[in-house]
């Protein structure tokens, strides 16, 4: 099974998402509702949420939908969501993908059962999922094992996108090519992630990638490649860290 994870907030909504949108398009992008399951944080001061989602999954009676409520973290804070949603997972589940509530999935992809098949003789080991065409970009909506995120957590930002890029490289440098699974990007925004014009930009993107590019940020790395090189007893570990450098992602 694969885990969505989503954080929604309807009230003062500063982006163009809607429940309703990206629920029916996800009922419509897979194979099978019995691959999937949704779990959507809400912050508890948002009386307008419940209400959306209602609306939302009404037309889709046939999904897995599940919610909670914690305080505000922010969207640099969204980790924290993302550790907490982590205590929702069905236990069957064993991949994790993050999105937004301004995404739609692409129609009749059936992306949830090419994720599984190719997936399936890995899913006790820390693997990750890229689109092999897009390697060194960043995926919206990065995915990765449930095994992997158990041995390095989540960090201490919103660093999902750029840490699948990271890992992507470290496991290539260290030869573990084969804990890296193909599957064809599934979800689109709605809007570009880097339009200026647009107001979400001002949702602190700009502080974002200034994080990325911290020592704080190599710290995490630094600390997620000692959990990959004991798990994987890797004698001569190759790092990343040094070819790291602000004006890029793993460059």
């Amino acid at each position: 099974m694969i885990s969505i994870i989503v954080s929604s907030r309807e009230l003062n909504r500063q982006n163009p998402g809607n429940l309703t949108n990206l629920l029916v398009s996800l009922k419509n992008s897979i194979y099978s509702p019995k691959n999937v399951e949704v779990i959507f944080k809400f912050d508890d001061d948002d009386f307008l949420i419940e209400n959306e989602l209602y609306k939302a999954a009404s037309q889709c009676p046939e999904l897995n939908i599940k919610y909670f409520s914690s305080e505000r973290y922010g969207y640099l804070g969204l980790h924290k969501a993302y550790e907490e949603a982590l205590d929702l997972m069905d236990p069957n589940s064993y991949i994790i993908t993050v999105t937004a509530d301004d995404f739609i999935f692409k129609p009749n992809s059936n992306w949830d059962k090419e994720m599984l098949d190719n997936s399936s003789h890995l899913k006790n080991k820390p693997f990750l999922v890229q689109d092999m065409k897009k390697l060194g970009h960043m995926h919206d909506s990065p995915v990765f094992s449930k095994k992997l995120i158990d041995l390095i957590g989540w960090g201490n930002s919103l660093s999902v996108d750029g840490l699948l890029v990271n890992l992507v490289e470290l496991y290539l440098k260290n030869n573990l090519k084969e804990y890296i699974t193909h599957s064809s990007e599934f979800a689109m925004r709605q809007m570009s992630s880097f339009d200026m014009s647009h107001e979400r930009w001002n949702v602190e993107r700009e502080e974002l990638m200034r994080y990325l590019a911290s020592p704080k940020y190599q710290d995490f790395l630094k600390k997620c490649e000692e959990a990959i090189k004991n798990y994987f007893n890797i004698e001569n570990f190759k790092s990343i860290i040094k070819s790291y450098s602000p004006g890029g992602i793993g460059k």
